[in-house]
């Protein structure tokens, strides 16, 4: 009786202790309240994290570019706003000009050339490819990262998976996301947990490139995201490094995989 007694007094302590952690809230750089963070609407978060300290929680999320925290037009309160579309247009624009120009230095392989072979893991069956690129066969290589906002965001269901899927009856056809940043425990830990979940679908077609030999064949270590189409020849049809979430990227994506099947 002694024992349970103490059992339960040590699992009572450990709860307090637990309880007693304080949590605090970023979005972006600017910490917010716990009251404004539980009243902000899913549809606009863009990547959320969560920190779990000896002595600290941190959660925190990223905004789109379309939406800022307003903290100067009402003293002491904070007001999730959405920009003028004439400052998203100009925002864009900067964006896309000084990506494009950083996008095109950073690829090391062209259209037309012959695909280089890359050796991957199978993150699901934990298999190894070590001749990918396979001819008579398309693919459709995804680079991305568990850390790239922009490759979560292209790889939402509505986006590029939505564009793979058309094609899913074709067996020669081939959808490869290639995570650059984990091994398959960091994988599961992300898939598995709350900022990562909504990725879980991925988990059966995701292959690991951990030491990044095999991104490293085709744009410079880490740039993300990089899409690459390759055709029953073998050669590049296709590549692009930058998000693809608009119809008009998504269409090109579309014509190219059905120009190489």
């Amino acid at each position: 009786m002694k024992r349970d007694c103490i059992i339960i007094f040590i699992a009572l302590m450990a709860a307090t202790v637990l309880a007693s952690i304080p949590t605090r809230y970023y979005v972006g750089k600017i910490e917010v309240p716990e009251s404004f963070w539980n009243q902000m609407p899913d549809s606009i978060d863009y990547i959320s994290s969560e920190f779990n300290y000896d002595t600290l929680i941190v959660k925190s999320r990223e905004l789109p570019f379309t939406h800022y925290i307003d903290t100067v037009s009402i003293p002491g309160n904070y007001v999730l706003s959405m920009r003028p579309q004439e400052v998203v247009a100009e925002l864009e624009h900067a964006f896309s000009v000084v990506n494009r120009n950083h996008r095109e230095k950073s690829l090391l392989v062209s259209v037309g050339e012959l695909a280089p072979q890359i050796q991957l893991l199978r993150y699901n069956d934990k298999s190894f490819s070590d001749n990918m690129i396979i001819p008579g066969h398309c693919y459709l290589l995804s680079f991305w990262a568990t850390w790239c906002g922009n490759c979560l965001q292209e790889l939402q269901p509505e986006y590029i998976p939505s564009i793979a899927e058309r094609f899913s009856d074709d067996v020669s056809f081939h959808f490869i996301p290639v995570c650059i940043d984990a091994t398959t425990d960091d994988l599961h830990d992300f898939f598995s947990g709350q900022s990562g979940g909504k990725w879980e679908y991925l988990s059966e077609i995701t292959y690991l490139d951990t030491d990044r030999k095999a991104n490293e064949k085709y744009g410079e270590s880490g740039v993300l995201p990089l899409n690459v189409i390759i055709g029953k020849d073998g050669k590049i049809l296709y590549i692009h490094s930058g998000v693809i979430n608009d119809e008009k990227g998504l269409s090109a994506l579309y014509e190219v995989i059905k120009s190489g099947l």
